[in-house]
């Protein structure tokens, strides 16, 4: 079975409720411990499943995860607050990119020529409208970062939208998966840019969980697909077929 075992499932999620925990009660040390430990996890996971099945999906999904995990250490520090979280949204914006070509990527593996009418093409087009929207309320809370927020918006609903374009190239399993993942990071980032300074502690511990659990589901959802390619389950038909 190629995708995440109970586990490595219950191992990550515990150092996210121990994140959590540790975030409420104030006790920061151990809340940047358990926060940093997240994603080193999920990606040395990747990284032993690259080694099993070197799948070329792979080495995309890990470096956005890399990525990742740098905004999230710049994102933490307490010196030059303003500098270092403008880095760490650029280097989300880095992550999400990697995100965004490995959706496009993951398409390329069916056996049948698969062109989309635009007709069909409904959801990407609402989405991008209903997101942008949604983006312009969030901005207005970024501030100092309205630059930054503004790209890293522009990244992620696109990334999100290539997200929802796999539906006419994977299977219902791992475009569910992926989707559910990429939109918990959408979540995520809402939540963040009401508060880029987590003033909030149940807002951040919201985030929080949103980001970790984006991060599971779409490693996920990938990591389904790779198994149906190995096994030579390649489906061919979209879901709203």
């Amino acid at each position: 079975m190629f995708v995440w075992n109970k586990k490595f499932t219950a191992f990550y999620f515990s150092t996210v409720i121990l994140a959590v925990t540790f975030l409420m009660l104030d006790i920061k040390a151990f809340f940047f411990l358990f926060n940093l430990l997240t994603l080193p996890i999920l990606i040395f996971g990747l990284w032993l499943k690259f080694k099993k099945h070197p799948h070329p999906l792979m080495p995309l999904m890990i470096v956005a995860s890399v990525f990742s995990f740098s905004g999230d250490f710049l994102m933490l520090l307490d010196i030059e607050e303003s500098l270092f979280k403008t880095i760490g949204i650029c280097t989300f914006i880095v992550a999400q990119t990697c995100y965004g070509l490995l959706y496009i990527y993951s398409t390329q593996f069916t056996e049948i020529k698969i062109k989309p009418t635009l007709l069909k093409r409904w959801p990407e087009i609402l989405t991008y409208v209903l997101l942008g929207i949604y983006a312009t309320i969030v901005l207005k809370y970024t501030n100092e970062f309205f630059l930054p927020g503004l790209l890293y918006s522009f990244f992620g609903i696109s990334t999100f939208v290539l997200a929802i374009n796999r539906r006419f190239f994977v299977s219902r399993r791992s475009f569910v998966l992926v989707i559910f993942g990429a939109f918990m990071f959408i979540l995520s980032a809402s939540l963040t840019g009401f508060d880029l300074y987590a003033t909030n502690k149940i807002r951040y511990a919201v985030a929080i969980l949103f980001y970790s659990g984006g991060h599971y589901l779409c490693s996920y959802g990938i990591l389904t697909q790779i198994g149906e390619i190995i096994k030579k389950e390649i489906p061919v038909k979209s879901i709203f077929e």
